[in-house]
C-alpha cells in the first residue's frame, strides 16, 4: 500500500491538467482522450478517502482499491511517456507551433507509429477507468468526501519544534535504572556478566538501556563503553567494526570474523561495558560474541534487549523484564509529549485528564504507542470532543494488524493527512536501525513524486522537509545524531523505531517489499505486483528476483551493505524499465552499462562511493533525471557532455570527487536548486559565468576558484534564495600580484544577493582582504538570517569583517588567518545606537591556527573592560569558546563575564605567561560573578604559562566580603602539559567541581593547603563534589600536604572537611613524591591507582589516617587498590588497626570493603601486610615482587577470598 490513491490521484489530475494546457497534447494527437481520463479521475476520486479506510475490513473493496492502484501506475507511466516524447518533438522542431504546421510535426514515421501506440494504450486506459467506476456501484457505500483546495492535510510552511522532549517520566525508569546500574558496577570474579532486558516492542527497552549507558556511575566504573545496535537484519563484520570502533580501536584491514574476532579481544583491555541493542537470535552470542567476550583481556558488563526471553536465556544472561508503563506514568508521558512543559495550560490539562488516561489505557502500557497517539492529539482541538474522536475511533480496532501492531500505532498512521502517509511508509525501504540522512529522504520523496509541484519561492524539497518535521513532530520518526544515537533535539538525521517500521512493512506488504541478508527471494501474493525493492548484501553481482523482472513494473530498487556488489549486467536495467528511483552507493561498481539511458522515467540514480570510473553518454538521455549523486566516486575524473542534457535535474552531487572540471552548459539545468561540487576547468567547463540562469539555487558548493576568470558581473545576483554557500580555492604555488588582484575581483562578483543566506563556508582565500560584501557596515541587513561561518586560511586578510553585526549568527570558526595580528572592536561592528549588542545570538565560537594573531581586546563594553553606562552588551549567548594554536596571542580578555559560557578551551596559546583577575573582570557590583555558567575548562600545553591567580574573589584566596563568586558551576577541569605553572590556586572551593585532570605541570613541586582554598567559616568544605582526581607526570612534585582538615591529618575541631565525595583517585609516573597525605579518611573513595612513585619508600599508617574516634574506619569504601610500578617501595604497614595485626579495641577498621588488590613490579617490597583479613577480598593479584621471599602466616588469606592470582618472580 505504498500508493495512497487519494494523494496519487490529486497529484495526478493536475500533471493531466498541465499536460493539457501545454502544445504536447495537441501535437501527439491525444487531448481529447487525456480529457476523458482526467474527467473520469476527478469524478472517482471523490470515494477514494473513503474507500482506503474500508478496505482493512472489506475484501470486495480492497480488491477494487488495489485494481484503481495498478491502473494508476499504468497510467503514470503513460504520461510519463507522453512527456517524454512530447518533450523530444518540441525541442526537434523548436521554432514551429503544432496550431500552425502540424502535418510537418508528423510527417515522420517514428511520431506516426508513437501515436498510434500511445492512443491505443489511453483508450485502454479509459475502458478500465470506465469498468473500475461502474464496479464501484456494486460496493458497499463509499462516502463522497469533500475534497480541500490543497488534497493535503499539511500547511505548506507549518513548522514544528526542533526539540523532541525526552521520554523519562515518573519513577519506574528512573528506579529500574538506579538498581541495575548498582548491580552491574559491582565487583566479582566473572570473566563478564549478561544482563537481558526482555520485553516486548515498543515497551522501552531501549529507553531503559540508554539510561544506563549514560549513568555517571557506569562512566566511572567502565573504561570502555561500546553501544552496538544489531536488529534483526545484521551484518557480522558490520557489527565487529561497529564494537572495535566503539571501544576505541581499529580493524584496519581485517574483514574477517576470524581477523576480527581476536581483534576485538585485544582491544577490551580495560574493563568494559557494552549495549547490544535490538538482538533477535541466539547464533549472535554464540557463533560471534561469546568468544570475542571469553578472551578478552579484562572482564566487564554486557547488557542486552530483545523482545524474546529465550534469546536471554540461551545467552545465560540475567532477566529483567520491562513493566507496562502504568496509567499514572503514562498520562504524564502523553501530557508531556502534547503539551511539553507548558504551565499555562494547567487548567485546560486537568480538564482532559480523565479521556487521557482512557486513551493511556488502550495504548496498553506501550511508550510508542503513547508517544504516537500523543503525535495525533497535539493537532487536534484541545477539547473534549476532539479527543473524544480519538478514543472512539475504529482504527483501534483494526482486525487484520497483526498481533504485535498496537492499534494505537495504526490510529496514528490512518490521521495522518495523505500525502504524509506516502512518505511514512516509505521510510520503512532503509534497514533496520538506519541513519536516514534527512536532505536524503527529502530527495527520496520528491522523486517518488510524494511532493506537488509549488509556486513563488517554495520548492518541492521545502514541502518535503516540513513533511520530515511533522513525522518527528508526530513521534513517528525520531531525531538521532551523526552516529546513530537517539536525541532530544532535531539535527541533520533521523531513524525509525522497528515497530513503526513494521507497521509500515504490513501496510505496504502487496507493493513493497525489503530482503534481508536471510531473504533472497520475496515471498509475496502472486496476485501482487512489486513496485519496490529493498535489498541487503547484494553479493558480486546485482541480481533481482525472476518473478519482479517477469513482471516488468518495478519503480524503485534500492540496495543496502552491498560492499562486495561491483557487476551490473547490461540486460538487467532492460528489464526494469520502469525504474524511477535507483541506489547502488557504497558498493564497488566500477561500470555503469548503457542501458542505463533506456531508463527514461528515472528520477533519482545514486552511485556514490563507487569505483565508477566513467559514465556513459547515454546518461543524457535520462530526461526525466531529478536527482543525480556521483559524490566520493574516487576514480571518476570527467563527466559526459551529455549531462547537460538533464534539463530536469534537481540535485547534483559532486562533493569529494576529482574531477577536473564540469562541462560547459550546466547554466541550462534551470531547476537545480542543489549544486554540491561546481568544478571550475582550466581551459575547458564551466565558468562562474554559468551559475548567473540558476536561479532554483539553494545549496552551492564551488571548488578551484583559483582557476576562474572574472565576469564583471554579479555571479549570484539572481540566486536570491541560496541558502548555503561554500567558495573553495586551491593555494597557489606562487603568489603574484596579478592572482591576488584576480582573486579579489572574483571574490567581488561572488557576492550573494540573498537574504536567506543561512551559511557560508570560504577555504583557501589569499586576496588583499576579505570581499568588501563582507567587510560592509551594512553586513546584517545584507544577511539576517545567517547562522553559520567558516573561514579556514585565508592566510592574507589583514582584519577581520565586522561579524558582530549579524543579528542570527551561531557558530563561527576561524582557521589559520595568519596576517591577522589584533582582534578589536572592528570585529564587533560599530554600532550607532548604544543599546546594540555584538553577536546577539552567537553560541559557538572557535580560532585555529592564527599564527601571528598578538591582541584580542573587546574594547568599552556593558560589564566587559572599563564598564561604561551604555555600552554595547557582547556575546550574551556563547556556550563554547575555543582557542588553539594561537602562539603569540599574549593575554586574553575578560572572558569571565560572559554570562552564558558553558565551555572554554585554551590550547597551545605559547605567549601567555599569566592567567590573572584581568581574566575574571570582577566587578564593582558585590553580586557579579566570573564565569556564571562555564561547566568545563580546559588548559592545553600553554608552555609559557607560569601563574595563575584568582585574586581576591568570595571564597577564594583571601576572603573578601561582597568579592565576586568564581566559576560557581564548573565540573570539568583539565590542566594538560602546562610545565612552567609553578601553583595552582585555590581549586578546593569549585563548589561543583566533579573532575579534575593535572597533567606534565613540570614546575610544580608542592601541592597544600592553599590548593584546597581554606575558609574562615568552620562547615566549609574543601572539593564538596569532586568524584575523580587524575595527577598524571607531575616529573618535580615532591610534597602532597591535606595541612588540617577535618578528620585528615591531626584533627581540628571546625577544621574543614576535604573531597567528601571522591571516588576515584589515580596518581601516575609521579617520580619525585616522597609521601602520601592520610587518603585513607576519604568517605567514597573507590578506586585508587598509584604507578612509578618511585621515591615513595614507606607506606604506614600515616596513609590511613588513624582518627581518634573509636569508630573510625580507614578507606571505608575503597573497592580497588592498584600499586604499579613502584621501584622503591620497600615497607608496607597498617600499623594496629581493628582486625589487622595485633587487635586493639577501639583501633580503627581498615579497608572493609576492598575487594579487588593488584601489586605489580614492586621489586623492593620485601613483605606482605597481614591482607589475609580484608573481609571483602576477592581477587589478588602480586607479580614482580621480587623482594618477597616468604608469605607466612601473617598474610594468609581467609575463607572469603575467591580468587588470587599471585605470582612471585
Amino acid at each position: 500500500m505504498a500508493m495512497i490513491l487519494k494523494a496519487f490521484v490529486g497529484r495526478y489530475v493536475n500533471q493531466l491538467s498541465e499536460f493539457l494546457e501545454g502544445e504536447m497534447s495537441m501535437m501527439l494527437g491525444v487531448k481529447d482522450e487525456i480529457k476523458k481520463v482526467q474527467r473520469r479521475m476527478e469524478r472517482i476520486s471523490g470515494f477514494l478517502e473513503s474507500a482506503e479506510r474500508k478496505m482493512y475490513a472489506d475484501l470486495s473493496v480492497n480488491r477494487w482499491v488495489t485494481e484503481l492502484k495498478d491502473i494508476m501506475y499504468d497510467a503514470d507511466d503513460i504520461i510519463d511517456r507522453c512527456m517524454i516524447e512530447g518533450r523530444r518533438l518540441l525541442e526537434d522542431h523548436p521554432s514551429e507551433s503544432a496550431v500552425r504546421r502540424p502535418s510537418s510535426l508528423f510527417s515522420c514515421f517514428s511520431c506516426i507509429k508513437f501515436r498510434h501506440e500511445i492512443g491505443s494504450e489511453i483508450r485502454k486506459l479509459n475502458d478500465r477507468l470506465k469498468e473500475i467506476e461502474e464496479d464501484r456501484s456494486k460496493l458497499p457505500i463509499l462516502e463522497n468526501m469533500k475534497q480541500s483546495g490543497q488534497g493535503s492535510g499539511v500547511n505548506p510552511r507549518q513548522t514544528f519544534p526542533s526539540a523532541v522532549k525526552s521520554d523519562i517520566v515518573g519513577t519506574q525508569i528512573e528506579e529500574a535504572t538506579q538498581s541495575l546500574v548498582e548491580s552491574l558496577i559491582k565487583e566479582d570474579n566473572k570473566k563478564y556478566r549478561v544482563l537481558g532486558i526482555v520485553g516486548m516492542g515498543g515497551i522501552g527497552k531501549t529507553t531503559l538501556a540508554s539510561s544506563i549507558y549514560n549513568d555517571e556511575r557506569i562512566k566511572r566504573n567502565f573504561s570502555i563503553h561500546v553501544w552496538a545496535c544489531v536488529s534483526k537484519e545484521f551484518s557480522e563484520i558490520k557489527l565487529l567494526k561497529d564494537i572495535i570502533r566503539g571501544a576505541g580501536g581499529e580493524y584496519k584491514e581485517d574483514e574477517t570474523k576470524a581477523e576480527l574476532v581476536p581483534r576485538l579481544s585485544s582491544i577490551l583491555s580495560k574493563r568494559f561495558f557494552i549495549i547490544l541493542d535490538d538482538i533477535w537470535r541466539t547464533e549472535l552470542w554464540e557463533d560471534l560474541l561469546r568468544i570475542a567476550f571469553e578472551n578478552a583481556t579484562a572482564n566487564g558488563k554486557i547488557v542486552i534487549t530483545t523482545r524474546y526471553v529465550n534469546v536471554a536465556k540461551n545467552m545465560r544472561a540475567e532477566i529483567h523484564h520491562v513493566d507496562k508503563m502504568d496509567d499514572d506514568n503514562g498520562w504524564e508521558l502523553l501530557r508531556k509529549k502534547v503539551f511539553g512543559d507548558d504551565e499555562e495550560e494547567e487548567g485546560e490539562i486537568s480538564s482532559l485528564r480523565e479521556i487521557g488516561v482512557k486513551i493511556v489505557e488502550k495504548c496498553d502500557g506501550l511508550p510508542l504507542a503513547i508517544k504516537a497517539i500523543a503525535g495525533v492529539l497535539r493537532l487536534k482541538k484541545k477539547s473534549t470532543i476532539g479527543w473524544n474522536m480519538v478514543l472512539e475511533s475504529d482504527a483501534w480496532s483494526m482486525s487484520r494488524l497483526e498481533e504485535e501492531l498496537p492499534g494505537a500505532l495504526f490510529l496514528s498512521y490512518e490521521d495522518l493527512p495523505s500525502d504524509l502517509k506516502q512518505c511514512f511508509l516509505y521510510c520503512s525501504l532503509f534497514p533496520e536501525d538506519y541513519r536516514m540522512d534527512r536532505d536524503e529522504l527529502i530527495r527520496h520523496w520528491v522523486a517518488e513524486g510524494f511532493v506537488r509541484r509549488t509556486q513563488g519561492d517554495t520548492i518541492m524539497e521545502d514541502l518535503a522537509e516540513d513533511f520530515c518535521r511533522e513525522l518527528i513532530g508526530r513521534n513517528l520518526l525520531q531525531p538521532c545524531d551523526e552516529f546513530g544515537e537517539l536525541s532530544d533535539v532535531a539535527g541533520n538525521y533521523c531513524t525509525m523505531h522497528d515497530l513503526l517500521r513494521s507497521l509500515a512493512h504490513f501496510l505496504i506488504r502487496d507493493e513493497s517489499i525489503f530482503l534481508g541478508d536471510q531473504q533472497q527471494s520475496p515471498n509475496t501474493n502472486p496476485l501482487s505486483k512489486l513496485r519496490r525493492l529493498s535489498m541487503v548484501n547484494t553479493g558480486e553481482r546485482l541480481e533481482v528476483p525472476d518473478v519482479i523482472k517477469q513482471q516488468k513494473c518495478l519503480r524503485n530498487l534500492l540496495v543496502w551493505n552491498s560492499y562486495e556488489t561491483k557487476m551490473v549486467e547490461n540486460e538487467l536495467f532492460k528489464k526494469l524499465m520502469f525504474l524511477r528511483v535507483m541506489d547502488l552507493s557504497k558498493t564497488r561498481l566500477e561500470i555503469l552499462p548503457d542501458s542505463v539511458g533506456d531508463l527514461l522515467h528515472l528520477r533519482y540514480l545514486n552511485v556514490s562511493t563507487t569505483g565508477i570510473k566513467e559514465l556513459p553518454e547515454s546518461i543524457g538521455c535520462l530526461v526525466n533525471l531529478q536527482i543525480l549523486n556521483l559524490a566520493r566516486c574516487e576514480f571518476l575524473h570527467t563527466l559526459p557532455k551529455a549531462i547537460t542534457k538533464l534539463y530536469n535535474l534537481r540535485c547534483l552531487c559532486l562533493e569529494g570527487t576529482p574531477l577536473t572540471h564540469v562541462p560547459k552548459g550546466i547554466g541550462k539545468l534551470k531547476d537545480l536548486n542543489h549544486l554540491d561540487g561546481f568544478v571550475i576547468g582550466h581551459d575547458e567547463g564551466c565558468d562562474l559565468k554559468e551559475l548567473q540562469s540558476l536561479c532554483q539555487l539553494r545549496f552551492l558548493k564551488i571548488r578551484c576558484l583559483e582557476r576562474a576568470q572574472p565576469s564583471g558581473a554579479l555571479v549570484l545576483a539572481n540566486s536570491r534564495c541560496l541558502r548555503t554557500l561554500f567558495l573553495i580555492g586551491e593555494e597557489p604555488s606562487i603568489y603574484s600580484e596579478e592572482t591576488i588582484q584576480r582573486n579579489d575581483k572574483i571574490y567581488n562578483e561572488l557576492s550573494p544577493q540573498s537574504t536567506h543566506l543561512q551559511e557560508l563556508q570560504i577555504y583557501n582565500f589569499f586576496g588583499t582582504g576579505f570581499p568588501s560584501w563582507m567587510m560592509s557596515p551594512s553586513l546584517g541587513v545584507s544577511f539576517p538570517n545567517l547562522t553559520t561561518i567558516v573561514l579556514f586560511h585565508c592566510k592574507s586578510c589583514p582584519q577581520l569583517p565586522p561579524l558582530g553585526l549579524l543579528p542570527h549568527l551561531k557558530s563561527l570558526s576561524i582557521y589559520g588567518a595568519e596576517a591577522i595580528k589584533t582582534i578589536g572592536p572592528e570585529f564587533l561592528g560599530p554600532r550607532a545606537l548604544s543599546g546594540a549588542t555584538s553577536f546577539p545570538k552567537l553560541e559557538v565560537l572557535f580560532f585555529y591556527d592564527m599564527a601571528n594573531w598578538e591582541e584580542w581586546s573587546f574594547g568599552m563594553v556593558e560589564g566587559v573592560g572599563e564598564e561604561r553606562r551604555g555600552a554595547p552588551k557582547l556575546l550574551p549567548h556563547l556556550m563554547k569558546l575555543q582557542l588553539y594554536r594561537c602562539r603569540k596571542l599574549r593575554a586574553l580578555p575578560p572572558l569571565g563575564l560572559l554570562p552564558e559560557l558553558k565551555f572554554l578551551w585554551i590550547e597551545k596559546a605559547d605567549a601567555i605567561k599569566t592567567i590573572g583577575p584581568e581574566f575574571l573582570d570582577p566587578r564593582a557590583s558585590s553580586a557579579a560573578t566570573s564565569f556564571p555558567n562555564l561547566e568545563e575548562l580546559c588548559l592545553k600545553e600553554m608552555s609559557n604559562w607560569e601563574e595563575w591567580s584568582f585574586g581576591m574573589v568570595e571564597g577564594v584566596g583571601e576572603e573578601r566580603r561582597g568579592a565576586p563568586k568564581l566559576l560557581p558551576h564548573l565540573m570539568k577541569l583539565h590542566l594538560y602539559e602546562c610545565r612552567k605553572l609553578r601553583a595552582l590556586p585555590p581549586l578546593g572551593l569549585l563548589p561543583k567541581l566533579k573532575f579534575l585532570w593535572i597533567e606534565k605541570a613540570d614546575a610544580i613541586k608542592t601541592i597544600g593547603p592553599e590548593f584546597l582554598g581554606p575558609r574562615a567559616s568552620s562547615a566549609a568544605t574543601s572539593f564538596p563534589n569532586l568524584e575523580k582526581l587524575y595527577l598524571i607526570k607531575m616529573s618535580n612534585w615532591e610534597e602532597w600536604s591535606f595541612g588540617m582538615v577535618e578528620g585528615v591529618g591531626e584533627e581540628r575541631r571546625g577544621a574543614p572537611k576535604l573531597l567528601p565525595r571522591l571516588t576515584n583517585l589515580e596518581l601516575y609516573e609521579c617520580p619525585k613524591l616522597r609521601a602520601l597525605p592520610p587518603l585513607g579518611q576519604l568517605p567514597q573513595l573507590k578506586s585508587l591507582w598509584i604507578t612509578e612513585a618511585r621515591a615513595i619508600n614507606t607506606i604506614g599508617p600515616e596513609f590511613l589516617g588513624p582518627c581518634a574516634s573509636s569508630a573510625a574506619t580507614s578507606f571505608p569504601n575503597l573497592e580497588l587498590l592498584r600499586f604499579e610500578r613502584m621501584s622503591n617501595w620497600e615497607e608496607w604497614s597498617f600499623g594496629m588497626v581493628e582486625g589487622v595485626g595485633e587487635e586493639r579495641r577501639g583501633a580503627p577498621k581498615l579497608l572493609p570493603r576492598l575487594s579487588k588488590l593488584e601489586l605489580q613490579w614492586c621489586p623492593k617490597l620485601r613483605a606482605l601486610p597481614p591482607l589475609g583479613q580484608l573481609p571483602q577480598l576477592k581477587s589478588l593479584c602480586i607479580s614482580e615482587a621480587r623482594a618477597i621471599n616468604t608469605i607466612g602466616p601473617e598474610s594468609e588469606e581467609s575463607a572469603d577470598v575467591v580468587e588470587s592470582e599471585e605470582s612471585v618472580d
